[in-house]
């Protein structure tokens, strides 16, 4: 880590909103308290300075084609200005501005991986059926080329084996967070009526129109109940199509749609919650990513219900910290969370193995120190 001289590093997204939780709280705000001077241009209402990060403001472009397109010269041209030492991007569709950097420019450039993007091609629904896998396999051919002199963040475990041995693997772990942990500690402020939570992107894959059918079949079987479903809609047709379900269904004194929050705020409701829900559908990016907010519940003490993912049930079942069902079978999701609603003292067992793991494994902590490893490697390299 910097210790006299301020080194300087600039995150660039055009996909992102500028409260990302690895973006922004993970990554830059753990540069700030490491020395470092950062800069993230990304979509966000105006350049400011937030928590020592210093946020470069451009225009978020809803249609895809156009923000691929033209976002990421202007994305570009924001962050050259920065005069950064190191140049972070976060996003696929900036490759090739990615290489530019690199190859026209001389800079040093970290490409960060969220997710298995070879594998998460072969499920986007806005691609043609037959189009999916010459599309993965082009993209495929295409990052590794653009990504040639680039040093490779990868945050899933799993992508490890399609990178080279160089690549500096800084999984997705959740920043602890003190206050949150003393609220999860304070049983008193626990819900007195059980609590199912829901915390990340809201879409039918990720389980979102799975979760309000459970709370009809739980008020079907006479459980008094909340539920809570925090997050941003992947589109506004579909934001609209879940909260017209939930009237259909006459939820709307159980289930409340939330919509974006902060994650701050998100978590401080999820340390209140009884369940944490992670019902995503089985696709080829979920079944090998581990969906972060797994271990966010886990850290606010709240056990989890989720899905049966093998790559998930080392930390589920492993820590015992919650249970997992099969997605597919809504009986079963109904049964096995009824089973934990009936058993309190186990519920508040698993919330308490969830949260020693985090505080002792699972952390932000241990990861940080391989991206700080990634940029002193980068800033010794003499091109």
């Amino acid at each position: 880590m910097p210790q006299q001289k301020r080194e300087s590093v600039c995150h660039i997204s055009t996909v992102h909103p500028s409260t990302d939780v690895r973006v922004f709280y993970r990554e830059c705000g753990s540069l700030v308290e490491a020395g470092y001077e950062v800069h993230l241009v990304i979509p966000c209402e105006c350049s400011c300075t937030k928590n020592g990060v210093h946020l470069h403001s451009i225009r978020r472009v809803k249609h895809r084609f156009l923000r691929m397109l033209f976002m990421p010269w202007v994305a570009m041209k924001e962050a050259l200005k920065t005069k950064s030492s190191i140049y972070h991007y976060h996003d696929p569709e900036l490759l090739l501005m990615g290489f530019v950097l690199r190859w026209v420019f001389g800079k040093k450039v970290v490409f960060d991986i969220h997710e298995a993007v070879i594998r998460q091609l072969t499920s986007k629904f806005y691609l043609l059926q037959f189009t999916r896998k010459p599309i993965s396999l082009c993209y495929k051919f295409l990052e590794r080329i653009f990504t040639a002199g680039q040093a490779l963040v990868l945050a899933n475990k799993n992508s490890v084996a399609d990178y080279p041995p160089s690549a500096y693997l800084v999984q997705n772990y959740p920043l602890l967070n003190e206050e949150i942990i003393a609220m999860a500690n304070d049983k008193k402020q626990r819900s007195k009526v059980p609590v199912l939570i829901y915390v990340g992107v809201v879409a039918e894959v990720r389980g979102a129109c799975l979760s309000v059918d459970l709370a009809a079949k739980l008020v079907e079987r006479g459980h008094d109940f909340r539920m809570q479903i925090i997050g941003a809609y992947t589109t506004e047709e579909f934001g609209k199509e879940l909260k017209l379900k939930v009237e259909r269904l006459n939820l709307q004194d159980k289930v409340l749609l939330t919509g974006r929050m902060d994650w701050l705020e998100a978590m401080k409701l999820v340390s209140k919650a009884t369940i944490g829900m992670c019902l995503l559908l089985p696709t080829p990016n979920y079944t090998t990513c581990l969906a972060t907010k797994i271990i966010e519940y886990m850290m606010c003490g709240v056990p989890v219900l989720c899905s049966k993912f093998d790559h998930w049930g080392f930390y589920v079942e492993g820590e015992r910290a919650g249970m997992m069902v099969d997605p597919n079978n809504i009986d079963e999701v109904v049964e096995v969370c009824e089973q934990m609603l009936g058993d309190p003292d186990e519920l508040a067992a698993m919330g308490q193995r969830g949260m020693d793991a985090v505080r002792t494994k699972f952390n932000w902590n241990t990861e940080f120190k391989v991206l700080c490893q990634c940029y002193e490697d980068l800033l010794k390299k003499k091109r």
